[in-house]
């Protein structure tokens, strides 16, 4: 399977404390053209799915019509949105053709619409999802656990579970700064037993959200490392993330969030075309695929998993990463 992730443009209504793009009022926007010749590349590297994100893509005007556009040729398509604007869009979305919703919900009502400073943004992101499921489009949602929203991660299940979402990707909050959590081992370890050990309701998939293993664990908990591969990553095989913005593409999608060295992503030269892959992609791309379990440190639950396997492993079912 082949992703390409397009982050359409940094402007987000939401105000997260944890993103960079909080309140952007950024007035970019990739162009039709532009699109048009990453959808040409598209096909002939033969890749399965794109994957909309931002900011907040549904701030863009064209994304139905680059939806449809993507889907015509038989790419699959889906969005990550805040999902204060899902309810309205939805039916635009579901005849372009969207294949899956990925809505980030990190908390309970009020915490949650605090956290990311959207008036009522939890009943908003809940209707929307409830939505898609009416009209026959996947759900997931992704959640961002830390100190301040762990112990809720049971009741955010149970509120998953009754919708129905169809995948729950649970990954760490990733800071700069070290992560202090004011808990102890059984503390957390009751928390991770009823999220994914419980017979009832979702189960999220992937690596836990604080890791499987012990090692893994005690580097979450005492150095704020996230779950990352054990192995050489496959996951610069399958993916790669285009800042449309700013010209440059990355082998992997949580890579653009890192700050990372000019030499680890590669910039597109202002009459360059979009390329999926090329000589310096590849170099970049064997970088990480071998030293990723060294270096990576913002890795999500998700790619964790599906980095430790090679790229014959196939999904179970659609829009499984």
């Amino acid at each position: 399977m082949k992703y390409l992730f397009i982050r359409l443009h940094e402007a987000c209504n939401a105000g997260c404390w944890f993103c960079n793009f909080a309140k952007s009022n950024d007035r970019f926007r990739l162009s039709p053209e532009k699109y048009q010749e990453i959808l040409e590349e598209c096909l002939r590297q033969k890749v399965n799915y794109i994957r909309f994100t931002g900011g907040e893509p549904l701030l863009d005007l064209n994304l139905p019509t680059y939806i449809r556009q993507a889907t015509d040729l038989g790419i699959k398509c889906s969005i990550i949105t805040n999902g204060s604007l899902l309810s309205r869009n939805v039916a635009k979305l579901k005849a372009a053709g969207l294949s899956q919703i990925i809505v980030s919900i990190d908390d309970i009502g009020e915490n949650h619409n605090n956290n990311r400073q959207i008036k009522d943004l939890y009943n908003k992101a809940i209707d929307g999802l409830k939505r898609c499921k009416e009209l026959g489009i996947l759900t997931r949602v992704n959640t961002v656990c830390g100190p301040h929203n762990y112990k809720r991660m049971p009741q955010l299940k149970e509120e998953f579970s009754k919708i129905g979402v169809d995948y729950w990707e649970l990954s760490a909050l990733k800071l700069e700064e070290k992560i202090e959590y004011d808990a102890t081992y059984d503390e957390i370890h009751e928390v991770i037993e009823k999220v994914y050990f419980s017979d009832d309701g979702i189960i999220p998939f992937g690596k836990m959200w604080c890791g499987d293993t012990l090692q893994e664990q005690n580097m979450y908990f005492k150095e704020s490392i996230p779950p990352r591969v054990r192995t050489e990553c496959s996951m610069t095989s399958r993916v790669r993330y285009y800042d449309a913005k700013n010209n440059n593409i990355y082998v992997c999608s949580l890579l653009p969030h890192r700050g990372l060295p000019k030499e680890d992503y590669y910039h597109f030269s202002e009459n360059e075309k979009f390329a999926y892959t090329n000589d310096a992609i590849d170099r970049i791309a064997q970088k990480y695929r071998i030293h990723g379990k060294e270096i990576c440190n913002g890795c999500s639950s998700t790619a964790a998993f599906y980095g430790e396997r090679d790229c014959s492993y196939s999904e179970k079912s659609d829009w499984e990463y």
